[in-house]
């Protein structure tokens, strides 16, 4: 008896070591799953969290590309505006002889034994913040004709820079004559 009560206690040992062994496994597979799920689902709310991160990315450029898009609606039309005011400039100096409206006479320099030499004053400074073609400031960068009664055309362009100094940034060179006379003439 003795042996199959030892036999029996071998078996019933060896069956609670088994379901012992299963249950080990169970629990450490358990565990394992546990963890994987934890891991599945920190990586899902990282890639939730990156997901949202893009999607606002995406809404602020989106955003930018619109304001980028209208500001290069806004410059189209400043370009095309510059582009018809150059047409239009183009087209007056193609007309024109010399692009200046008035001749403009020194009085405190009249001297009537003299003859009147034509010398064109140009500064590119000062017209530079006409900001508009069709501004009349934007003539100095285009010329401007001056009548001078001088014995030659060197003592007239000296008494100009007296009066315009290069310095300032005044450029005085003689005019090329004109085929017919201005419409009017500006007495300074």
């Amino acid at each position: 008896m003795f042996d199959a009560s030892l036999s029996e206690f071998v078996g019933f040992l060896a069956l609670a070591a088994n379901i012992g062994i299963a249950v080990m496994i169970i629990l450490l597979l358990g565990e394992r799953s546990h963890v994987a799920w934890n891991r599945i689902r920190l990586q899902a709310d990282e890639l939730s969290a990156l997901r949202d991160q893009i999607a606002h990315q995406a809404e602020t450029s989106e955003q930018m590309i619109e304001t980028m898009r209208e500001e290069i609606a806004d410059l189209k039309g400043q370009l095309q505006r510059a582009e018809a005011d150059l047409e239009a400039l183009q087209r007056r100096h193609r007309e024109e002889d010399l692009p200046l409206g008035y001749t403009a006479t020194l009085v405190d320099v009249v001297d009537r034994r003299y003859r009147t030499w034509r010398v064109l004053v140009r500064n590119p400074d000062l017209g530079a913040d006409a900001g508009s073609f069709a501004h009349p400031a934007h003539r100095w960068i285009e010329g401007r004709l001056y009548e001078v009664p001088a014995p030659n055309l060197e003592y007239a362009i000296g008494a100009m820079q007296l009066r315009l100094p290069p310095r300032e940034g005044f450029q005085i060179e003689p005019a090329r004559e004109r085929v017919e006379e201005p419409a009017e003439a500006v007495i300074i």
